[in-house]
């Protein structure tokens, strides 16, 4: 038997346990808060000792009901393209989520649970405004709307509509566009505004890889076009 496994029969004080923390799995962040507060912090230190991850629980409650099983609608014909889509992504939220939320009793600074657990915050957020889009479509039969997912699929319907000239000049603004947000977030002058800025980016850099494709698939079908149209307006 290990000492851990004595430790657990013996009832797991928290003394011991800090001890064996200190050899085993050494965590200063961990061990002080099981100090300032044992009664609250016990079953963490439990946790951490023991290997039980939170995230293999989570995990395996998860596959206990498919997202289908939870909402129907999925499978049906009428669901809306936006919804599926957010299917994909409720699931790639709650897996990012369960993967930072374990890295947070893992952390050893301040500034590396800091980090943290502003991305567990992130990926719940997103998770959330999914829920809300599901839950309503599932009570009311209509979509709610507010997600961003929305309004990317709206802005998408008026790519197509552009033809290739509108599409060569939006390609052009929205290089230009994208240069000057990654040299600002370079330079780092305004870390206040770095959030916004960075999801712009991100928001920007996924359009231009659709209007990419989209004239890939018509030079594809049509053979390329001799130059491109200028980039006189703004992104």
């Amino acid at each position: 038997m290990t000492e851990i496994e004595q430790w657990l029969k013996s009832g797991a004080g928290v003394q011991e346990g800090l001890r064996l923390l200190s050899v085993y799995k050494p965590n200063p962040w961990l061990a002080r808060m099981v100090e300032r507060h044992p009664e609250k912090y016990r079953r963490l230190l439990v946790e951490t000792l023991t290997g039980v991850k939170r995230s293999t629980i989570v995990e395996t409650a998860v596959r206990s009901r498919s997202l289908r099983e939870d909402w129907p609608f999925l499978s049906k014909p009428d669901c809306p393209p936006e919804l599926k889509i957010l299917a994909a992504d409720k699931i790639t939220a709650w897996r990012g989520y369960v993967q930072e939320h374990e890295k947070l009793y893992a952390c050893i600074t301040l500034e590396d649970c800091l980090e943290t657990a502003k991305k567990c915050i992130f990926f719940y957020s997103q998770n959330r405004k999914i829920l809300s889009e599901f839950a309503y479509y599932k009570e009311h039969g209509t979509v709610l709307g507010k997600h961003p997912v929305f309004e990317e699929m709206n802005h998408r319907r008026e790519l197509v509509s552009m033809g290739i000239l509108g599409l060569e000049r939006r390609r052009g603004n929205l290089r230009d566009a994208i240069w000057r947000l990654g040299k600002q977030l370079r330079s780092g002058d305004r870390p206040d505004l770095a959030p916004g800025r960075a999801a712009l980016l991100e928001t920007k850099e996924r359009e231009l890889n659709e209007i990419e494709k989209m004239i890939a698939d018509y030079e594809k079908s049509y053979g390329p076009r001799s130059g491109n149209a200028g980039t006189a307006e703004e992104a």
